[in-house]
C-alpha cells in the first residue's frame, strides 16, 4: 500500500495535506454548520471557544500542535455536541501523519449515533492504508460519484486526493485494474491539480497499467473510455490482438492510440511495440546466482546457432544479446527485467529464457515470440512457448511404443514421491486408452539404493513391460536387483506372444524395460551396460551421433571439449527456431511469432510443434541401449 505522506511530501513538501485545506465558513458550533453563537446555550461557550481553538489549527503546517489541541479538547469536553467533529479532524491529522492505525482507532471512539458520513471516509482512507481493500472499497465507494464530504464541518483541500489515490488502489488490489487507472486519471483532473501530482497519477496509472492482461485492456478500449485510460492501455491491447495474430487491427489500434498519446502530450509511440531486428536474437537466463550454471549450459547451446554460417558459407549476421535474468533490475521492477531490457531496449525479434511469469506478461505485450525452457503450457493468450516436454509426456510416449509393440500387462516401479505418482498416472491413463492393463504399481522410497522386497513381488507378477518413472542414475541400481531374480530387458521388438497369464517361478524371463532416464549419461553404460540392453529411455535429450544430432554433438565436442547436456540441446533448439523463422521470412515480431506458432522445426530434442495453448506437442524422442551405446529409436 502506497504511503499517502510520501505521495504529499511529493506534492509540496510532506505538509501539502495539512496547509491546502480551509474551513467552510466560519467554523461550527454545533453539526448544523454555521449557526449564530448567540443561539448556543450560554454555558457551552467555554467549550465552543476550545472546538474553535483546536478546529483551526486541524490543517495547519504543524500536525504535532494539531494533534494536541484536538486531543485536549476531546478529553476536556466528553459529551460537547462537537465531539464527533473534533475526533474527525483527530483521524484526518493522523493521516496526514501517516498513522492510520491511529487514525482507526480515533474514530472508533465516537458512538455510532454521532457519526457522520466523514467518518465512514476516513475509515475507507485508513483501511486503505492498512492494506484492506475490500472495506476500503466498500467505505469509499459512495464518495466516488458523489465526493467527498465535509470533514468536522471544514473543507478537506486535499480530500479529492485522499479519496481518488485510496479508491484507484482498493479497485487495483482487488481486481479492477481498468476501473482503478480511470481513478488515477479522476486524481490528475482535479480542479488545481499541480505538475507533480499530474505526473505522480500517470506514474501509478502506468504501474497499474503493466498488471493488466491484454486481454481485459483490449476489452475496456472496445467500449467508450477517456483518452487517459486509452492512452495507458494502449500498448497492452495492441500486444493482445498481436498475440491473436491479427497483425491489422493491431496497426490501426497502435495508431488511434498513438494520436491519443501526442494530444495528451505524451511520447505518441507505444513503448515496447517495435517490429524488432530479425537479426538480433536474445537470451535471458540466470547467469549469477544459485542458478547461475543452468545459464552457462544453456548458453553454449545457443552460441553454436548464432555462429553456425550462412548455408552459403558466409559468416552468420546473427546477434546474440544475453542477459541475466536472476540480476536486480534497474527497471520494471525485478521480476522480467530480463525480457523486458531484451524487448525494449535491445529490440531483438524474439527470446529464449527461463520461466518468469513477468517476462512473459511484459514479451506478450510487446509481441515478442518467447521460448520457454520450462514443461508447462503458457497459454494461447500469450506470446511464449513451452520448449521442453512435460515428464508426463515422455511417460505416455514410452507407454504408447511399447503397446504398438505388442506388450498388453504392465507393471510400475517407482519412487513414492509426488512426481513418481504423476509419472505413473499419466504412463497408467495411456494404457487405458491404448487397451493395455496395469497389473501393479509398486514403489520404493525416494532415493533408495535397495530394491529386494519390490524384486521378490515383481517374480510372482506376469508382465510384459516394466516401466521405471524414474533418473537414470536410479534405472541403474534398479537393473541389476531385476537381474538377480532373472528379470532381463528384452531388445525393442513385436511381441510374436506376449508372456503367459501365470508368472513363472524360475528361469530367465524377458519383459521390455522402460524408463524416463531423466539425466540420462553415459554413466548408466559404464556402471550398468550388460543390465540395461534393450532398454527404451525417454529422457527429453541424449548426445546420440545420429543423422539428427550427430552433427551438433561433433561441433559441441570440438569447441567445448564434451558431450552436450539436455540444456545445451534445449538452448540450441530454442535459437534454432528463432534463426529458423527468419531464415523463412520473418522480418517483425508479428511475422515471427506467428511462423512459431504454426510451424514445424527439425530440433535435437525432436520435431519441435506447438498447439493451441502454446505448449509443446510433437512426441518426444526415445532412446534404446544397444550394445556399448545409446541410440535413438526409430
Amino acid at each position: 500500500m502506497r504511503a499517502w505522506v510520501l505521495a504529499a511530501c511529493l506534492l509540496a513538501g510532506c505538509a501539502s495535506a495539512q496547509v491546502r485545506a480551509r474551513p467552510e465558513g466560519p467554523f461550527p458550533t454545533s453539526p448544523e454548520a454555521g449557526a449564530p453563537e448567540a443561539a448556543m446555550p450560554r454555558e457551552d461557550r467555554g467549550g465552543d471557544a476550545d472546538f474553535r481553538a483546536a478546529a483551526s489549527k486541524a490543517f495547519a503546517a504543524d500536525p504535532a500542535t494539531a494533534r494536541a489541541a484536538l486531543e485536549a479538547f476531546v478529553a476536556s469536553h466528553p459529551d460537547h455536541r462537537q465531539r464527533p467533529a473534533a475526533l474527525a479532524l483527530l483521524a484526518r491529522v493522523q493521516i496526514a501523519s501517516g498513522e492510520a492505525a491511529g487514525a482507526k482507532a480515533t474514530l472508533e471512539k465516537a458512538d455510532a449515533g454521532g457519526r457522520t458520513p466523514d467518518f465512514d471516509f476516513l475509515r475507507g482512507i485508513a483501511a486503505s492504508r492498512l492494506g484492506n481493500a475490500v472495506l476500503a472499497l466498500a467505505l469509499l465507494r459512495p464518495f466516488i460519484a458523489s465526493g467527498p464530504p465535509l470533514i468536522g464541518g471544514m473543507t478537506d483541500a486535499d480530500a479529492p486526493l485522499l479519496l481518488r489515490a485510496a479508491a484507484a488502489e482498493a479497485l487495483g488490489e482487488t481486481g479492477d485494474p481498468v476501473a482503478a487507472i480511470e481513478q488515477w486519471d479522476a486524481y490528475r483532473s482535479i480542479d488545481g491539480a499541480r505538475e507533480p501530482e499530474r505526473a505522480y497519477a500517470r506514474r501509478c496509472a502506468e504501474e497499474m497499467a503493466e498488471k493488466t492482461s491484454g486481454e481485459a485492456a483490449l476489452g475496456a478500449l472496445s467500449g467508450p473510455r477517456s483518452p487517459f485510460a486509452r492512452a495507458m492501455l494502449g500498448a497492452q491491447a495492441v500486444a493482445a490482438l498481436r498475440a491473436r495474430g491479427d497483425e491489422a487491427s493491431a496497426v490501426r489500434l497502435e495508431q488511434d492510440v498513438g494520436l491519443v498519446r501526442r494530444n495528451l502530450g505524451f511520447d505518441p509511440g507505444l513503448p515496447g511495440t517495435p517490429n524488432g531486428d530479425p537479426l538480433r536474437l536474445g537470451l535471458a537466463v540466470p547467469q549469477s546466482g544459485a542458478q547461475a550454471r543452468l545459464g552457462e549450459v544453456v548458453l553454449r547451446g545457443a552460441m553454436l546457432v548464432v555462429t553456425e554460417p550462412t548455408p552459403s558459407g558466409d559468416p552468420s549476421p546473427y546477434h546474440l544479446l544475453v542477459r541475466d535474468a536472476a540480476a536486480p533490475a534497474e527497471r520494471a521492477g525485478t521480476a522480467g527485467a530480463a525480457a523486458w531490457s531484451l524487448a525494449r531496449e535491445d529490440s531483438v525479434i524474439g527470446l529464449l529464457g527461463t520461466f518468469d511469469p513477468r517476462g512473459i506478461e511484459l514479451a506478450t505485450r510487446d509481441g515478442v515470440p518467447f521460448l520457454l525452457l520450462d514443461e508447462h503450457a503458457p497459454g494461447a493468450r500469450t506470446t511464449a512457448f513451452q520448449l521442453i516436454h512435460a515428464p508426463e509426456s515422455r511417460a505416455i510416449a514410452l507407454a504408447e511404443r511399447a503397446l504398438a509393440l505388442g506388450a498388453r500387462r504392465f507393471v510400475v516401479l517407482g519412487p513414492d514421491s509426488a512426481a513418481g505418482k504423476r509419472l505413473a498416472g499419466a504412463f497408467a491413463h495411456a494404457l487405458a486408452a491404448g487397451g493395455g492393463t496395469l497389473v501393479a504399481h509398486i514403489t520404493y522410497v525416494a532415493g533408495a539404493t535397495s530394491f529386494s522386497a519390490q524384486v521378490k513381488e515383481l517374480r510372482r507378477l506376469a508382465f510384459d513391460a516394466l516401466f521405471v518413472p524414474d533418473e537414470a542414475s536410479r534405472l541403474e541400481l534398479v537393473a541389476p536387483a531385476l537381474a538377480v531374480a532373472d528379470i532381463w530387458p528384452r531388445r525393442p521388438r513385436v511381441l510374436v506372444s506376449p508372456s503367459s497369464a501365470t508368472a513363472p517361478t524360475s528361469g530367465r524371463r524377458e519383459v521390455l524395460l522402460l524408463s524416463t532416464a531423466l539425466s540420462l549419461s553415459e554413466r548408466l553404460l559404464r556402471n550398468a551396460e550388460r543390465y540395461v540392453q534393450g532398454a527404451m529411455l525417454c529422457p527429453g535429450y541424449y548426445p546420440a551421433e545420429d543423422t539428427r544430432s550427430g552433427n551438433f554433438v561433433s561441433r559441441f565436442r570440438e569447441v567445448y571439449g564434451t558431450n552436450p547436456t539436455a540444456a545445451d540441446a534445449y538452448g540450441y533448439d530454442g535459437l534454432s527456431i528463432l534463426r529458423g523463422v527468419v531464415e523463412r521470412g520473418a522480418r517483425t515480431r508479428a511475422e515471427a511469432l506467428r511462423l512459431v506458432g504454426s510451424g514445424r522445426f527439425e530440433g535435437m530434442t525432436g520435431d519441435i510443434r506447438f498447439g493451441p495453448d502454446h505448449g509443446r506437442v510433437d512426441p518426444p524422442l526415445i532412446y534404446v541401449v544397444d550394445g556399448d551405446s545409446i541410440r535413438l529409436l526409430k
